[in-house]
């Protein structure tokens, strides 16, 4: 489980900022708590020793990358589709009804 500021880091780190001052900068936190956090992240397998995201890191954000799809990291399309065709035969449905009313 991922911290707040875990999390904040790593977002930072996934929207391409790799220096430990534009992290800082960017989370609006001291460099030295960065510099700590980041090093937690690359303990927990979240970042390389690029500080580089890594696949795990993806997954557990629920972010998207280039290299997967989004059924890699546990997002069912196809349910998804199902759900949306389902909601549209419901509207039309009722539409036709109200305007056999009417």
């Amino acid at each position: 489980m991922l911290s707040d500021l875990e999390r904040d880091v790593l977002e930072a780190v996934i929207l391409g900022k790799r220096k430990i001052d534009q992290i800082a900068e960017f989370c609006g936190i001291p460099e030295f708590t960065v510099n700590e956090i980041v090093k937690r992240l690359i303990e927990k397998g979240y970042l390389s020793d690029e500080i580089a995201p890594t696949v795990k890191a993806y997954r557990d954000l629920k972010w998207i990358d280039r290299k997967h799809l989004p059924s890699f990291y546990g997002e069912n399309l196809t349910r998804f589709f199902k759900i949306i065709l389902d909601i549209i035969i419901i509207l039309t449905i009722l539409f036709l009804i109200k305007s056999a009313l009417f």
